[in-house]
């Protein structure tokens, strides 16, 4: 019953997650910076502490009980984290969106669940589980190459670019990607924090999430200098307050309740399925984004004036997402 409930909130978690960003088409005056500021403020630190004091208004006391080795890695991961959000966009400037979002997705996909794996429940290796659960990572893969190759052909978008621009970027994807990859790990890591907060009287729901509001001040510290760095340059803050404009406020808020409402149902699943959640969960949680965010690409259009042959083979990548998590599934129920 528990297998079968994680599995569903992970859907729930994947799709929220994989909608969030339509909310940022609805600000059209507004700037790149704009919206990723306002949001971040709201996403990284308003949401997750007014969330988490609604659950447990004692969290404070509970931070304090928390031994210092695992604040250090909740400290560190979400540091890196914000620093691996950073570059992945650097990386889109310089190599393009589709070569970036292969390298984050695919690389914080295969370690996401691998750095877990290994560290942590090395004897699971050799089993039955992590066999099918590899193999269903292996096709998470196979389909992200899918996915990009038909972007290439969509946009004509063999990259031209050589040197050391290109290699620059190619090294910020690989960053991104390992840092996206490091979220999931710190979360692995800091599983004794839930413990404490169970002990100390907090609910199961609390417990899960006890980790995020820390963490997430931590991503907030570099992202939003980046994005205060973007205002300066481009003098941009006037955008903030154009006429007719007060409206758009209201979206980075949308935005920062899908983004953090799934990883509270991410957390959730994954103390559900048990010790070998966040190996499950996490390529299931990718998988599930990556159809999402497809299915509203598809639903907006950008297909719309592709060639064939590009719909077909992001059609057959698809299929391999959704093999992908027919095969996760039936491995959570190996675990």
């Amino acid at each position: 019953m528990h297998t079968w409930l994680a599995l569903l909130l992970v859907v729930i978690a994947g799709v929220i997650n994989g909608s969030f960003a339509l909310f940022a088409k609805r600000v059209p005056k507004w700037r790149f910076e704009n919206i990723w500021l306002v949001y971040s403020i709201w996403c990284f630190l308003l949401i997750p502490w007014i969330t988490m004091f609604i659950m447990a208004p004692n969290v404070l006391s509970i931070y304090a009980l928390i031994p210092m080795h695992l604040l250090w890695i909740m400290i560190i991961g979400g540091f890196l984290f914000g620093i691996g959000m950073i570059c992945f966009a650097f990386a889109m400037n310089i190599v393009g969106m589709g070569l970036s979002f292969l390298m984050n997705i695919g690389i914080g996909t295969a370690l996401g669940f691998l750095l877990p794996l290994v560290f942590q429940h090395t004897s699971e290796l050799a089993t039955p589980f992590g066999a099918v659960t590899l193999i269903g990572v292996v096709i998470i893969v196979l389909g992200l190459w899918l996915s990009y190759r038909a972007g290439q052909v969509r946009d004509g978008a063999q990259s031209q670019q050589h040197g050391k621009a290109f290699a620059l970027g190619i090294v910020l994807g690989m960053i991104a990607g390992l840092f996206s990859a490091g979220e999931n790990m710190a979360f692995s890591l800091t599983v004794p924090m839930q413990h404490i907060a169970l002990q100390h009287g907090l609910s199961p729901l609390a417990s899960a999430n006890i980790m995020w509001p820390g963490f997430l001040v931590f991503t907030f510290i570099p992202y939003v200098i980046y994005m205060l760095v973007l205002h300066q340059k481009n003098h941009s803050w006037s955008y903030l307050l154009k006429p007719g404009t007060g409206h758009y406020h209201v979206y980075p808020i949308i935005m920062g309740l899908f983004w953090y409402g799934s990883l509270i149902f991410y957390s959730k699943a994954s103390q559900l399925i048990g010790t070998l959640g966040p190996v499950i969960g996490w390529p299931l949680f990718m998988v599930l984004i990556i159809l999402t965010s497809n299915f509203w690409g598809w639903q907006q259009g950008e297909w719309q004036q592709a060639p064939v042959g590009a719909k077909r083979t992001l059609r057959w990548g698809l299929v391999l997402f959704v093999l992908a998590v027919i095969v996760l599934g039936y491995s959570a129920h190996l675990s």
